[in-house]
């Protein structure tokens, strides 16, 4: 009994070192598998070739070309620059790197692989091309994957945009392409996906959480000329949404505004080209006077405004209708208020102009104001003067009741009785209908 369990060890011994060695053997065998294509002379032109068709990559210029094993089979390709699609993406200083097909990996005259890794670098996207980035993700046919990449979103040679240590991945699933970009803008988190079906119909989705925002656009381009689609935007439960169609210019319909602060219809027209100019209808249902003016106060009036040359770019038209009726124009950063009629019975009439931001920065304006008098006796009233936001003050320039001009002591006078009945606390009192109102009535 003894000799056979001995006989049995041994046996089993030997059936554990057999199996070891074929482990071994079978590593040893992989790894010279795969590491015969060291000895090949990789085509260059075959390379390009198979970018171009496969993943619509162009390299002018192979600088170098190395065969790594691990982590699996793959062509590291040394290049300053390349550019994907019809010059929609430039690609600086990056590290490509080709994933072979473990299959034909012997056939070094034509390349075959299963994806692109794009590593650091820098990727510029030009807005003016922006079309041709989904005509780009189209003729990409295998899967390609950005990492630890800088995004710059530019226009005219400057930087509109900037998405730093992202990662791209552009896949095929059925019949869709998709575009997922996930990285860091201005310290927070972002999140953009592009689809894009055979059928031309394209869906972009834009989250940046942590500043609970949330866009979704979705676009159909039929028709070669033209491109239409709707517009859904999501801000900290403010929801602004359109449908437009974009041909030399783009159109907006069926749009509103749902808020705390705002409720409107939208239409409107928005022109990119020679220059930007916005025009817009809005049909206004409900506005937080006193609100809106806060905000704009404490962006626009206090500190150092730096913005000014973003304002310059921005010009626009606002028409409003409905609650209340105006316009507001923004011209080469020179914003005016032109022949509002506000109030319950729209008897208040107010025309401005901001004519500098910042700290400093001053409202020029007109009021004019019917007032019941006595019983069948109405007063004119009409002012002239500068609202200061940052430090609460208004100052009267003129006041005449009936086209009679009031004297400078007079005018003086009902200044100092507005900040002290009116203003008090909160330069926003100037906004509340009933209690100017009253402190007109109360002036006589």
């Amino acid at each position: 009994m003894l000799n056979l369990s001995k006989m049995n060890l041994f046996l089993k011994y030997k059936k554990f070192k057999f199996i070891l060695f074929l482990f071994y053997f079978f590593i040893l065998l992989t790894i010279a598998y795969f590491s015969v294509p060291k000895l090949f002379n990789f085509s260059l032109q075959s390379i390009k070739t198979s970018l171009k068709t496969n993943s619509n990559i162009i390299i002018s210029e192979i600088l170098e070309v190395d065969y790594k094993i691990f982590p699996t089979p793959r062509l590291k390709i040394l290049s300053n620059k390349f550019i994907i699609g019809d010059e929609s993406i430039e690609v600086i200083d990056g590290e490509l790197e080709i994933i072979l097909n473990v299959r034909k990996i012997f056939s070094f005259k034509e390349i075959n692989y299963k994806k692109i890794l794009i590593s650091k670098g820098t990727s510029k996207i030009n807005l003016n091309n922006i079309n041709q980035l989904l005509t780009s993700v189209n003729g990409i046919k295998k899967n390609l994957l950005f990492q630890k990449n800088k995004i710059i979103f530019y226009q005219k040679n400057n930087a509109i945009l900037e998405i730093n240590d992202s990662t791209i991945k552009i896949n095929q699933i059925k019949k869709k392409k998709e575009l997922v970009i996930n990285g860091n803008f201005l310290n927070n988190k972002i999140y953009v996906k592009l689809e894009n079906t055979k059928e031309n119909n394209n869906n972009l989705i834009f989250k940046i959480p942590k500043l609970d925002i949330a866009t979704r656009i979705f676009f159909n381009k039929n028709n070669p000329n033209e491109i239409n689609g709707f517009f859904n935007l999501e801000v900290f439960n403010n929801l602004l949404k359109f449908n437009f169609t974009k041909s030399d210019s783009i159109k907006l319909s069926d749009g509103f505004i749902r808020s705390k602060l705002l409720d409107s219809s939208v239409e409107g027209e928005v022109k990119i080209k020679p220059n930007f100019f916005l025009k817009l209808d809005l049909s206004v249902s409900n506005l937080d006077i006193k609100k809106f003016f806060l905000i704009i106060k404490k962006n626009y009036f206090s500190g150092d405004f730096k913005n000014l040359h973003l304002i310059k770019k921005i010009n626009s038209t606002l028409n409003f209708k409905s609650k209340f009726q105006g316009r507001i124009r923004n011209t080469n950063g020179e914003i005016l208020f032109e022949n509002f009629k506000v109030g319950k019975n729209k008897d208040f009439y107010i025309n401005a102009v901001i004519t500098e931001f910042g700290k400093k920065g001053k409202i020029q304006f007109n009021l004019t104001k019917l007032i019941q008098h006595k019983k069948n006796l109405s007063k004119k009233i009409e002012i002239t003067g500068i609202l200061i936001p940052s430090s609460s003050r208004v100052i009267f320039e003129r006041f005449s009741v009936d086209e009679n001009k009031l004297t400078a002591k007079k005018t003086k006078e009902y200044e100092i009785r507005l900040k002290d009945d009116l203003i008090q606390d909160s330069i926003s009192n100037i906004f509340n209908e009933n209690k100017i109102e009253k402190f007109l009535k109360n002036l006589f």
